[in-house]
């Protein structure tokens, strides 16, 4: 396979420069000319390779038929939907172009480049659209660049100047706050940012240079996100978004001749994804996130195949194998999926993947399944605390899945455009509450949601039962005195007991999940039905009532969680409360 691996400087930090950007011919980006030959040799001996190529080039045979991007903001703040939209008709018809698919597609890369530089701005109010336009025209611009006539290259040049590295160069001289590394806008801005400044470099009024050094410290001082053992703070679906443009700028690096120091924290970020994708291919989509069935990404590839990492190399692979077989639509539906092709890893010797694992930070986490088949069973469990970056009250809150679905679950993000949703309402929308997560509420009450994060206190991965306890008691300041939830999973036959132990609650504890399974009680044992089968949750405890309660929130702005209902079990206040509950497949 056509390697990028980053060149490693002398230095373990830092980045070390080798000449002048405005040096290097065109094309810059990720794919230099050198390595066209080397990209098409190997899409002829990688079978999977060449099932993702003509897929790439299915996708990009759609764009030629799809409409440009216009100057549409349709919730009065994001131009973002036309943005990303650029994004991915560039590099699907100019990576089909590069490919030799026909002059047809660069035609296409050229009505695009020509609706987005002929917007009246690129809406820097909401800085992440300006960031992914600008990486849809540099990619354009440098990747089509020995064909452009002199008008269209002057034409592109201004529009990139004017429309994104100006407005960029205003944020980083006031250090407004993406300028500093604070979530998933500082990796995709800075990155974005410094991708075009390396296509311009030469034609960019002096701007190029300090924007792609400060872009790519930026970026690099991102990595903090994922320490110290790789989960990201913001979940899985903005992992996604922020680690897609991480790695896009780490990447592009080696034929920009730059060097970047080693991240051992971006290899543990692969593999913290790997553990949050459950064996159906649904991510444990903590915070604002939706769970859909998982892709690897173009970083997902990129990362495996930089650090050569077998483990990573064989999930990302036996996944794409997956898709690509039929389990499921949508192989190319990820904007920068040329990429990913371009990264795919090599095949490596089989690996055994683990079947557990341990997360601190921000939102740590434990993650067990039974095997990574597509039915096998899966328990995702969090601690961590609502005041990250897109955090939700769902400290203890966990997922399961088995037989091929999802029996309980995080019922995601609400409308970011409700009023307050980022300021001071947003504790009074019922999706962000606990009471809408597979965790506890304690006397009626909200966790903290300025706790510090809840850690796991101890965990045992490698007896038969594997475990691990998560202490959650700053989530419950002001509702009980101690409060520790413990997770057990046996990886022969996917069966999940969670126990909680609760001291000096102030009142009443109810123990919620959120299903869309059909629901019948029987005494201590509730049944949960699909086409699939059943699953049971059974009370292993000696109190508690077992009900069902709609999940329809207070207000009907919000998400009306159509087909979901709350399971809970209420157990009466006490001076130490403990919940044993048995998840049974």
């Amino acid at each position: 396979m056509f390697k990028l691996h980053c060149i490693i400087g002398a230095a373990t930090a830092g980045v070390a420069f080798a000449g002048n950007l405005s040096d290097l011919p065109h094309p810059r980006l990720w794919l230099p000319a050198s390595g066209e030959a080397a990209l098409k040799q190997h899409l002829a001996t990688d079978p999977l390779q060449a099932k993702m190529q003509d897929a790439a080039l299915a996708e990009a045979n759609s764009v030629l038929k799809a409409r440009t991007c216009r100057y549409e903001i349709p919730d009065g703040k994001r131009l973002l939907a036309e943005s990303r939209l650029a994004v991915h008709n560039v590099l699907f018809a100019g990576w089909a172009w590069r490919c030799g698919a026909g002059d047809a597609y660069r035609a296409r890369v050229i009505a695009e480049l020509d609706a987005a530089c002929a917007l009246k701005d690129w809406n820097p109010k909401h800085f992440l659209d300006t960031a992914e336009m600008a990486t849809a025209v540099a990619t354009g611009y440098d990747w089509l660049y020995p064909t452009l006539t002199d008008e269209q290259r002057a034409r592109y040049e201004r529009a990139i100047i004017d429309k994104a590295l100006k407005p960029a160069k205003g944020v980083y001289d006031k250090g407004d706050w993406w300028s500093k590394p604070g979530n998933n806008w500082s990796q995709v801005c800075g990155s974005g940012i410094a991708l075009a400044a390396a296509a311009v470099a030469g034609h960019d009024e002096g701007l190029a240079e300090p924007l792609f050094e400060k872009g790519l410290k930026l970026v690099e001082q991102c990595g903090r996100f994922y320490q110290p053992d790789g989960m990201y703070p913001e979940g899985p679906g903005y992992w996604q978004y922020g680690t897609s443009y991480h790695v896009a700028l780490l990447a592009a690096c080696p034929p920009l001749g730059r060097s970047i120091s080693e991240a051992p924290e971006i290899r543990m970020a692969g593999e913290s994804i790997m553990h949050l994708t459950s064996p159906n291919r649904l991510s444990y989509n903590f915070a604002d996130g939706g769970s859909g069935r998982a892709v690897p990404s173009s970083a997902q590839c990129w990362i495996a195949g930089h650090y050569r990492d077998t483990v990573q190399t064989a999930h990302v692979r036996g996944l794409l194998e997956r898709v690509a077989a039929g389990e499921g639509k949508g192989l190319a539906k990820d904007r920068f999926f040329p990429l990913a092709v371009l990264w795919l890893p090599p095949s490596a010797p089989s690996a055994k993947l683990p079947t557990a694992a341990v997360y601190g930070g921000q939102q740590p986490m434990a993650l067990f399944r039974s095997g990574w088949e597509a039915n096998d069973s899966y328990l995702a469990i969090k601690g961590g605390t609502p005041a990250a970056s897109h955090g939700h009250m769902d400290v203890g809150s966990f997922v399961y899945d088995t037989r091929g679905e999802r029996w309980c679950h995080d019922l995601g993000a609400e409308n970011y455009n409700l009023p307050g949703y980022f300021g001071n309402k947003r504790w009074t929308y019922y999706r962000l509450q606990n009471r809408s997560h597979n965790t506890l509420e304690i006397d009626g009450k909200l966790q903290n949601a300025k706790c510090k994060p809840c850690p796991v206190a101890k965990s045992d991965l490698s007896g038969k039962t594997a475990s691990a306890t998560l202490d959650l008691t700053a989530a419950y300041a002001g509702a009980a005195a101690k409060v520790l939830r413990s997770a057990a999973f046996d990886p022969a036959t996917g069966v999940a007991v969670i126990e909680d132990t609760i001291t000096a609650p102030t009142g009443e504890t109810v123990w919620r999940i959120f299903t869309d399974a059909t629901v019948t009680i029987a005494g201590d044992t509730v049944k949960l039905s699909k086409k699939s089968g059943a699953i049971t949750l059974k009370r292993l405890s000696p109190d508690g009532v077992w009900s069902t309660a709609d999940a329809k929130p207070p207000t009907p702005e919000e998400n009306p969680n159509k087909g979901f209902r709350a399971v809970c079990l209420t157990v009466p206040k006490a001076e130490n409360v403990t919940i044993r509950v048995e998840i049974r497949p």
